[in-house]
């Protein structure tokens, strides 16, 4: 079926059901944001590719709510078809549930999967709705009648990280979190985000691609520490480790059942931000239910020392590939080689590929040129990608999973000559970049107090981006992860020493080109004095700073400063693993400026 015969066939099904609207979430049982193909519900039902967003359809209307990163590449994916795209994170915004009660007639009724709807948006949803007297009615894998071909649940097998790179074993991290349980004055804590999962049990799993997690619930009381995983996931050997460190495995469907039997008095901690509403409203019927954010995941957050080590060791290696990339690259274009920006990923991930141990891609790249580059997610095809030309602008998000660590890094670098728009949007991305590395603050200091750092050389030029300025990243787990970051919405979480976070400001300019500089930073103790303990950030990043396409009058001396110690730093570690020829090249490419 097309996307038109979809929302057709759909609507007839509300008809039988009763329903007014329903809401199709871009997200699985867990909470994710990247899916398995199981749970690509959205992508089903609109032909929307991105990683965040909303589906609601009523009787006579289809939209798509997604936020600024998506607006350029829904409208294209978009376009044929029914689908309105509502804009979010702009003024003016009004989301679905408010939108749904402005648009609904009073009495109702609208159909949700509550197992791809969290807890707190399902409640929310129905704390809005009822101003409108109207009911939501939760029927798990409602498209499953009529998606005839949807994927089963993903059969990988579950392999264990070693304590060499997690830096602590279960039973220890199991201890911890056994004492968290207890301070909340509770029984029981049941997870089912897959990252604090993996984390917890030091257990990783190709279920998603680019996410190295298996599709699992864990739960945890006083003696006991249950995965629940699909049958054949756990080997023998797998098992046996497990169990030795006071891990049982059970069905993967068998969560239900096992919650129904626990004691009446079992009073279980869970997170009703990442818990889907069907668990939960499970739960509610036979437990006594402490809904707060998951402990796990600022413990996981804060890398310990071998953590920190092993990232340290993924971006040399890291940084080894992308220079012998960029070499190849810029001598490739010098030859007349035809390349396209599919082939620049390709040729990217098979040279991280060559460094010990590593695990594969972290995230789709994003490998743009030109006016692709203008959309903050997009992912070359064969029906958009083009063919490198020697002038503008060429980015390249990427990243890659190491045993002993997750990389991401965005270059932009110029494949010829640039238009005087070009060189100034490169200069003052890389000004914001620069601010928040250098930045030093006071213990206590949120993301959203750091975000200005970067974002304030672009507006006194009155230019701006609308994706958020740095994420946290997981250790071989998700290239994105909580709980801090930084963005200019609000988020009541401190920035701690141990945290790693990206740092990637950048300008988009539709039609025409898109600028973005990422480094990724560890946050670390400087200082305590007697106004308190100070923080900064180390570079973990390890990749030169083209500095040809700047403008130098745009820059202040110590802007440069710190340029040209960050690119001798990187010439200092990476040339020792490189060809002599590569070596001279990267000597002239991280050669200091004069100011």
């Amino acid at each position: 079926m097309n996307i038109t015969e979809k929302i057709k066939t759909l609507r007839l099904l509300m008809q039988d059901a009763g329903w007014d609207a329903v809401i199709i979430s871009g997200t699985d049982p867990h909470g994710s944001e990247y899916l398995p193909e199981r749970w690509q519900q959205r992508k089903w039902i609109s032909g929307f590719t991105g990683s965040y967003g909303t589906v609601v359809i009523t009787r006579s209307h289809a939209g798509l709510w997604t936020d600024t990163r998506y607006f350029i590449q829904s409208r294209k994916e978009l376009e044929g078809t029914e689908f309105e795209l509502h804009p979010l994170r702009v003024p003016d915004t009004v989301d679905y549930p408010e939108w749904l009660a402005a648009n609904l007639t009073p009495g109702a009724v609208v159909g949700i999967d509550g197992e791809c709807l969290t807890y707190r948006e399902a409640e929310h949803l129905k704390g809005v709705l009822g101003a409108l007297n109207a009911t939501v009615d939760n029927r798990p894998s409602f498209l499953y009648p009529i998606w005839n071909d949807r994927p089963g649940l993903p059969l990988n097998p579950v392999f264990i990280l070693e304590e060499q790179f997690s830096g602590k074993n279960t039973r220890e991290k199991l201890d911890r979190i056994r004492k968290q349980i207890k301070e909340q004055g509770c029984t029981h804590i049941l997870l089912n985000s897959l990252d604090q999962i993996a984390w917890l049990f030091n257990i990783r799993c190709h279920d998603i691609p680019f996410n190295p997690v298996a599709v699992s619930y864990a739960l945890i009381d006083e003696k006991n520490a249950t995965l629940f995983v699909t049958p054949g996931k756990v080997n023998e050997n797998v098992n046996k480790i497990l169990n030795e460190q006071g891990v049982s495995v059970m069905p993967y469907d068998s969560l239900p059942h096992v919650l129904q039997s626990l004691p009446a008095q079992t009073r279980i901690m869970t997170d009703g931000n990442t818990l889907n509403y069907s668990i939960f409203q499970n739960l509610l019927t036979n437990c006594t239910v402490h809904d707060v954010q998951s402990p796990v995941i600022l413990d996981k957050a804060i890398k310990n020392p071998v953590e920190t080590d092993g990232f340290k060791k993924a971006y040399l290696n890291d940084g080894v590939a992308l220079e012998r990339f960029f070499f190849w690259l810029e001598r490739s274009l010098e030859k007349d080689v035809v390349l396209t920006e599919t082939d620049a990923a390709k040729k990217l991930s098979w040279m991280r590929t060559l460094a010990d141990g590593a695990m594969g891609d972290s995230f789709q790249y994003i490998s743009a040129y030109g006016p692709n580059a203008s959309l903050p997610h997009y992912a070359p095809n064969p029906a958009t990608s083009l063919t490198l030309l020697k002038k503008g602008l060429f980015l390249i998000d990427s990243g890659g999973h190491y045993l002993y660590g997750t990389t991401d890094i965005t270059r932009t670098v110029p494949l010829g000559p640039l238009k005087q728009q070009e060189q100034e949007d490169y200069t003052l991305a890389l000004k914001g970049m620069i601010a928040l590395s250098r930045a030093v603050f006071l213990k206590g200091t949120k993301g959203t107090h750091l975000d200005m750092l970067a974002r304030d050389p672009l507006w006194r030029h009155r230019r701006n981006y609308g994706h958020g300025t740095g994420h946290g990243t997981g250790h071989f787990l998700y290239v994105h992860e909580g709980p801090q970051d930084i963005r200019m919405t609000w988020k009541d979480q401190d920035m701690l020493p141990g945290m790693v976070t990206s740092n990637e400001p950048g300008i988009y300019r539709e039609g025409s080109h898109g600028v973005r500089h990422e480094n990724v930073l560890l946050c670390q103790t400087l200082e305590e004095n007697e106004f308190g303990v100070w923080l900064g950030f180390e570079t973990l990043t390890l990749c030169h700073i083209d500095t040809s396409p700047l403008l130098i009058s745009l820059m202040e001396r110590s802007e440069v400063e710190w340029l040209n110690t960050y690119n001798r730093s990187v010439l200092t570690k990476l040339a020792p693993y490189l060809t002599y020829e590569e070596s001279v090249w990267l000597e002239k490419k991280t050669a200091p400026l004069v100011i």
